[in-house]
């Protein structure tokens, strides 16, 4: 017997329906702060530092993050599409 999934959060859907861009443009700076502040504060880097740190790896964190979603979006579509089960 099968468990029944429940849906996922309306905020996580609200995401994954947004454009890529979209996508981008909000979480790069979320990840550049984040980034930022733990580069200054448990890492103890110079202002400086932490400030190309956080750009640095905001790059790779906001591609990571855009792909994952659009990669989950994907996958829960194909679970749902009937034409998927081999029939």
């Amino acid at each position: 017997m099968e468990t029944p999934r429940s849906e996922p959060p309306r905020l996580l859907l609200a995401w994954e329906a947004l454009n890529p861009g979209v996508q981008i443009a909000i979480a790069f700076p979320v990840l550049f702060v984040v980034l930022l502040l733990l580069h200054l504060g448990p890492l103890n880097q110079p202002w400086s530092r932490a400030v190309l740190y956080g750009l640095f790896w905001a790059v790779p964190a906001t591609g990571a993050l855009v792909a994952a979603s659009r990669n989950e979006a994907r996958k829960r579509v194909a679970s749902r599409d009937p034409r998927e089960d081999g029939r």
